[in-house]
């Protein structure tokens, strides 16, 4: 009963949130592509509102792609390339590391003043995963993934750290961060389609304009379908 209450209470709290954030942890598939030609179609929504998808694929035997775009409320968007490599073992285990670049757009409200930030950022990244593929129960995929790299944010600030004016003009704060995002997920089902679940964190340390907190959500739980062609 309590474990539920916990639960409950985190589902609302990520709710209530949901307008006060410009950054929350993405969805993003961990594919553990392991040959050349793997496709992993990966599709669903998440706790913090939005709806994303992601396409990786083997290039060859050791190279990867991967394209992702999410679509949230309050206007959020976030899309992102990443190119990699990876290697199996015959343990049936993967470990990939890709490289890539990101873009965004996000918005939070404060009641208080009432004020809002609102504004695009970009992220320069590197990610390594580890997990096992095709399991004997229930094809279980399994594995986790740490994302760190540069946010590099570009905010304006509509009245949002305090009142300044009703006309403006209003600051824009360009800041850059040390952004570190780790993940991980669970695949069970058939051979080629399966449910997923996917549980992620961030952790966002500004290294300018400390005295003004970039409002994100450091916990994001995600849903949906994988199918590997």
């Amino acid at each position: 009963m309590i474990n539920r209450l916990l639960i409950f209470g985190l589902l609302i709290v990520l709710l209530i949130m949901t307008s006060c954030i410009v950054y929350h942890p993405q969805a993003i598939d961990i594919p553990l592509i392991s040959e050349k030609n793997d496709l992993r179609i990966d599709a669903g929504i998440s706790i913090v509102p939005s709806a994303h998808a992601t396409v990786s694929y083997g290039l060859t035997d050791k190279i990867a792609l991967q394209a992702f775009g999410s679509l949230g409320s309050d206007e959020r968007y976030y899309f992102q390339g990443a190119a990699g490599i990876f290697r199996k073992y015959d343990n049936q285990k993967v470990i990939e590391l890709y490289g890539g670049f990101g873009y965004g757009y996000g918005s939070a409200y404060r009641d208080a003043n009432p004020g809002d930030l609102y504004g695009d950022y970009q992220q320069y990244f590197l990610q390594v995963n580890y997990g096992k593929i095709d399991c004997k129960f229930a094809n279980m995929d399994y594995g986790f993934g740490i994302k760190a790299g540069l946010l590099h944010s570009n905010l304006t600030d509509y009245n949002y750290y305090d009142f300044y004016s009703e006309t403006g003009p209003f600051t824009t704060y360009v800041d850059n961060s040390l952004l570190i995002e780790p993940n991980m997920f669970l695949r069970l089902g058939g051979e080629k389609l399966k449910f997923n679940i996917k549980l992620g964190s961030c952790w966002i340390n500004k290294f300018t304009h400390t005295d003004q907190g970039l409002p994100y959500s450091f916990i994001n739980l995600g849903l949906g379908l994988n199918y590997r062609f």
